[in-house]
Formats: C-alpha cells, structure tokens, sequence
C-alpha cells in the first residue's frame, strides 16, 4: 500500500472507527489512504484516545482529499 509515493498528513481522529470510515470514503472516491496505527487505542480499548489517529494520503491527493473530508464534515 505505501508504495514509493510521497505521504502527507490529511486529517485527524480521535478514534480508529472515524479514520477508517474516511479512508474507505477516499478509496471510493479514488485516492489512496492510510490509517497510521495508534496502539493507544487498541490499548485502551474505548474505541478513543488522547493520541491522534492520523489518515495520510498522497502529496497529489491533498487537496481533493481535504475537500472530500471538508464536504463529509470529516475534518
């Protein structure tokens, strides 16, 4: 999946289940995406965490991703 690309930071989370809810909507809509692991959240179980859950795409995907993430109220 992280292939030779230049990854970017799209958006935050303060949980698991919303980042990959907006990765698979950039996915639909064509952009790849990735869900930086956040063990925090798998530790603590609840799903939410202090440390941010971080969804990277593509350097050329930025901005119609932060759009696409804008218009979803996903960021």
């Amino acid at each position: 999946m992280k292939e030779n690309r230049q990854w970017v930071l799209a958006a935050e989370f303060s949980g698991e289940p919303d980042a990959f809810i907006a990765k698979g909507m950039l996915e639909n809509a064509g952009i790849a995406a990735y869900v930086e692991p956040n063990n925090m959240s798998t530790l603590y179980g609840a799903g939410t965490t202090w440390a941010p859950v971080r969804l990277f795409v593509g350097a050329d995907d930025l901005a119609r991703a932060r759009e696409l993430l804008r218009q979803s109220n996903d960021a």
